[in-house]
């Protein structure tokens, strides 16, 4: 009896031995395959960034290659333009309203004022006394010749209230000795002078020997004031009417 029950005894720890045995490959082969799934998840993720990383790439290269052409085609269009501009009449009146301010045609010339019977055109370019003149002469002018009060109202009307004009009045021979460009007696025309002009004011060695409009005391009406002939201010022009 107690041989039997020996046997039973060893039978069942042997079964149960071999149980654990099974468990335990079964484990390992488990975290085999949870380590392979960690792997392969790992290796996606690299694949993925290694593709946005090269699209992204592509991307940026293709907004670099865009800028690049859109500049080539503003330079090209530019240089169109700039090469069309030379013969297109168009574009050379463009370039002459952008120097002369263009109100009233009258008699005259397109673009220029008609009072009387004289036609006058302020320039909204700066230049010089002497430069003003030659470019006055240029279109077949002179610098304006103020010969009454009704042209100098006329004028004044016409021309920007807060800028300052050339005219024809010069001194050329000596200090006082004023005369207008186109020959006419100075003293045979009335005067416009502002209050205590010309001083002949002094600026070193150089004085004012060039006349100009710039505003009177109440601004309806532009006065005469001699100034350094070499700065900067636009001026008029005056030509005979048709």
């Amino acid at each position: 009896m107690d041989s039997i029950q020996y046997d039973q005894f060893g039978t069942s720890d042997i079964e149960s031995n071999h149980s654990r045995r099974k468990i335990i490959p079964q484990r390992g082969m488990q975290s085999r395959v949870v380590h392979l799934l960690y792997g392969v998840l790992v290796l996606l993720l690299l694949i993925l960034l290694l593709i946005t990383g090269l699209k992204f790439s592509q991307l940026n290269q293709a907004i670099v290659d865009v800028h690049l052409y859109l500049e080539s085609l503003n330079k090209t269009v530019i240089s169109a333009c700039a090469t069309s501009s030379s013969s297109d009449p168009a574009t050379i009146n463009h370039n002459y309203h952008d120097e002369f301010q263009l109100p009233v045609i009258g008699t005259c010339n397109e673009e220029w004022w008609s009072f009387q019977d004289s036609c006058y055109l302020a320039s909204k370019r700066k230049l010089n006394w002497k430069s003003a003149e030659e470019k006055c002469i240029e279109l077949g002018a002179h610098l304006l010749v103020l010969n009454s009060e009704d042209e100098l109202d006329y004028i004044s009307q016409m021309i920007d209230a807060g800028k300052r004009y050339w005219v024809g009045l010069v001194e050329r021979a000596q200090e006082g000795h004023w005369t207008w460009v186109d020959g006419t007696d100075y003293k045979s025309t009335p005067h416009f002078w502002d209050k205590g002009q010309p001083d002949d004011w002094q600026v070193g060695v150089i004085g004012e020997d060039c006349g100009q409009l710039h505003d009177g005391p109440h601004r309806q009406r532009k006065l005469w004031n001699d100034a350094d002939c070499s700065l900067m201010y636009n001026y008029i022009c005056e030509a005979k009417g048709k």
